[in-house]
């Protein structure tokens, strides 16, 4: 998730100076695996230069050729509003039926893992050899509310999570006067890859991470906040050692906003550093709602090249949205933690918290945020290519 640097009753103000870049961030995450550290939302905004990359152009096919934007998320902080009036991303194909197999992209060679959530009876939790299920606050040592003041409380009931009959897997966050809720709160779901399906980008390899997707498209969404991300495996063992484990956010998406946010998080303090922290290093771009969508990252760590020479690539529908190179992060030690150690992948749907609340300007979620199925994160498919 992500953090930020200008405090909350600032933010409108600057939204709307478009000019400039804006960087958000939070501890252990999205949504950090471990949470972010408690502290004051701030948003970090730079004028245009050489520190910070443009804000999202004007156009989807002038995005293509940018290299990055401002930083938007992390896991234990915030994140920051649409910055440009760009034309939403449109929707990618109906659902692929779930007698087609999942297909390697071209360039890749192999599948290091895929759950496209079938062969389940509707109403049941994602494969347990798989996925672990995250129940409660907090992972046990870890900070409270995960790190980023998030409100809800997370279960494996199929309320929150289960899989469809069209098989699909869906996590729904569920409030209290709507659905079933948990003594008057907020419930909703989150889960990650098991230890066996951990992948290591490999040098001279190119890796990708991809997840077909939709969110809610329903009114009163302040503070829902669903993600598709992933960290450093070394997470799993220390859930205090966060940012410099190194977590990449494919997406997520808050208050039911028509766009989506890529970002970075890395380095030994929570606090700026190489990433940014209280911020983090991204972007965030248009993407309409309500329809399925094809998020991914890319790893490249072919020919041979320098570290800071590597690159991050995010794509939405074929389109490349964001581009990270290892000479912006500057720090080895850092870059590595993103794109060469073991990572995990999660998905989950937190309700309010440090980015929801920044971008709104108040505290979330509202007494009118409805959950439920219109509030949900559907997900056709998620899987990992090599070359």
């Amino acid at each position: 998730m992500t953090r930020f640097a200008i405090t909350l009753p600032l933010l409108a103000s600057v939204v709307m100076a478009l000019p400039y870049s804006f960087t958000f961030k939070c501890q252990p995450h999205k949504h950090g695996i471990g949470g972010r550290l408690s502290s004051t939302p701030v948003v970090v905004v730079e004028q245009p230069g050489a520190q910070a990359l443009p804000a999202p152009s004007p156009s989807l096919a002038s995005q293509v050729a940018l290299e990055n934007g401002p930083p938007l998320h992390s896991s234990q902080g915030g994140r920051q509003p649409p910055a440009n009036p760009v034309q939403p991303i449109q929707a990618s194909p109906p659902p692929v039926p779930k007698t087609t197999k999942i297909k390697i992209p071209l360039g890749f060679t192999s599948i290091l893992f895929s759950d496209d959530f079938s062969g389940l009876a509707p109403g049941s939790p994602p494969s347990p050899s798989k996925w672990i299920i995250d129940t409660g606050t907090s992972y046990p040592g870890g900070p409270m509310n995960w790190g980023t003041k998030e409100i809800q409380m997370y279960t494996d009931s199929p309320s929150n999570l289960a899989t469809t009959e069209a098989g699909t897997l869906r996590i729904t966050p569920i409030g209290p006067g709507h659905g079933v809720g948990m003594g008057g709160r907020w419930t909703s779901a989150r889960i990650r890859t098991k230890p066996e399906h951990d992948f290591a980008p490999k040098v001279g390899r190119m890796t990708r991470v991809e997840a077909r997707l939709r969110v809610g498209a329903g009114d009163a969404q302040a503070g829902i906040w669903p993600a598709f991300w992933s960290l450093g495996a070394a997470y799993r063992d220390n859930y205090q050692n966060w940012p410099s484990v190194g977590e990449v956010d494919i997406f997520e998406t808050v208050n039911g906003l028509p766009s989506a946010w890529h970002t970075v998080h890395c380095g030994t303090s929570a606090v700026g550093g190489p990433c940014n922290e209280g911020v983090g290093i991204g972007r965030s771009v248009p993407m309409s709602r309500g329809e399925f969508h094809t998020v991914a990252v890319e790893i490249d760590r072919t020919g041979g090249r320098h570290w800071s020479e590597e690159t991050l690539q995010w794509s939405i529908d074929g389109i490349v949205t964001f581009t990270l190179v290892g000479a912006r992060v500057g720090d080895e030690t850092a870059w590595r933690s993103l794109a060469h150690s073991p990572r995990f992948l999660l998905l989950n749907v937190a309700v309010g918290g440090g980015f929801p609340d920044a971008v709104a300007d108040t505290r979330t979620p509202a007494m009118s945020t409805i959950g439920g199925v219109d509030a949900a994160l559907e997900v056709d498919y998620v899987a990992v290519f090599g070359t």
